[in-house]
């Protein structure tokens, strides 16, 4: 219940993106953010959208998609005061922490909702991050994009991410949050918060690889786990629990029935004998 409420009150805190006296009638709830994400799933990234990226150079999102290994996006804005480098931080400690690695089996892209933003600002955003990924790989799997308001747009549009410039914070109000895109492109999952937990991370990138990427372990615990919008974890629910004790139940009569079989089978044999 702790983790419940302090995940709402994060998510609730986030859209005013550390600014107090920004406009109430522009907020957005935890729920609505919930639901906005989950109403995401499956939307398809336009590939054709372009962008700049850290080291200068054109990015269209079809040199990710189609791909061969699902992605991590990140949208937020590089000279955000605190919120944004604290969910960076908060992912890249979490994505050190899990068994797969940068490059050879998932990348990264952090989009900067700031139009104004340059590949400059990017690359110095970069270049103050990239220590806190502990993993080898992490340069070539990461770009860290800048782009106008059109293509900013309809990127955060296709895949749910509510932002608004407040102009009496000076700041962008959003929710802190991880979308994770199948190597076509597909909105797969959604983790809103300021922190992550690397167990979630990795069955989020396992799941959007469409089962690429894991051990029979992780797919099983894919099966068997729900993820829930409320607490951003994967974690048994009631339909789930409900769902395991129904197939327990039938593979234990399946059982009885077929001990019984046998034993009446034995039973004329010893008489005949």
């Amino acid at each position: 219940m702790t983790r419940l409420l302090l995940s709402l009150l994060l998510a609730a805190n986030a859209l005013s993106a550390q600014g107090a006296g920004h406009s109430p009638s522009r907020d957005v709830d935890a729920k609505e953010i919930a639901a906005s994400q989950l109403d995401r799933i499956g939307a398809e990234v336009d590939r054709d959208l372009a962008f700049t990226d850290e080291r200068g150079y054109p990015y269209q999102l079809r040199q990710l998609f189609p791909g061969k290994q699902p992605v991590v996006l990140m949208l937020g804005y590089y000279s955000c005061p605190a919120m944004c480098g604290q969910v960076l931080d908060a992912a890249f400690k979490a994505l050190s922490d899990v068994d797969l690695q940068p490059g050879q089996d998932y990348r990264i892209l952090s989009v900067s909702v700031d139009p104004r933003e340059t590949a400059e600002t990017a690359k110095n955003r970069k270049s103050h991050f990239l220590h806190r990924l502990a993993k080898t790989g992490g340069d070539d799997a990461w770009r860290v994009l800048v782009g106008d308001d059109t293509n900013i747009k309809k990127l955060t549009e296709t895949v749910g991410f509510n932002y608004y410039w407040s102009d009496i914070t000076k700041q962008y109000a959003h929710p802190p949050s991880l979308i994770f895109l199948t190597p076509e492109g597909k909105v797969s999952r959604a983790i809103v918060n300021t922190t992550f937990d690397a167990s979630d991370l990795h069955l989020a990138l396992v799941e959007a690889s469409n089962g690429k990427l894991g051990t029979l372990w992780d797919q099983v615990r894919l099966n068997c786990l729900t993820f829930d919008s409320r607490t951003n974890s994967y974690s048994l629910t009631a339909m789930t629990l409900m769902r395991v004790g129904g197939a327990i139940t039938v593979v234990v009569l399946g059982i009885m029935i077929w001990v019984m079989l046998r034993k009446d089978r034995r039973q004329p044999a010893a008489a005949i004998a």
